[in-house]
């Protein structure tokens, strides 16, 4: 048997990680991509960083903004796991 892997993806309110509760609450393996694949990071090196000191809520936004990346390896290892 084989085992089927679905990509929800869309705007921001749309609905996504509703779905995604719904689907964990009856039993599916879910993975939640902004809370356990990202990480605020440095975007040359890949290494995480603290968030910054708090600040204007606009500033603080535009750092999270260009700084939210995805660790290649813990990506490539949850894609592994999954196959």
């Amino acid at each position: 048997m084989s085992i089927r892997n679905f990509l929800i993806e869309s705007v921001s309110g749309s609905g996504k990680t509703t779905m995604a509760e719904a689907l964990a609450r009856r039993s599916y393996q879910v993975i939640h991509s902004d809370r356990e694949l990202v990480c605020h990071g440095d975007p040359q090196t890949g290494e995480p960083l603290d968030l910054p000191p708090a600040g204007r809520m606009v500033k603080a936004a535009e750092w999270g903004h260009s700084h939210w990346i995805w660790p290649v390896d813990k990506v490539r290892s949850v894609v592994a796991d999954i196959k």
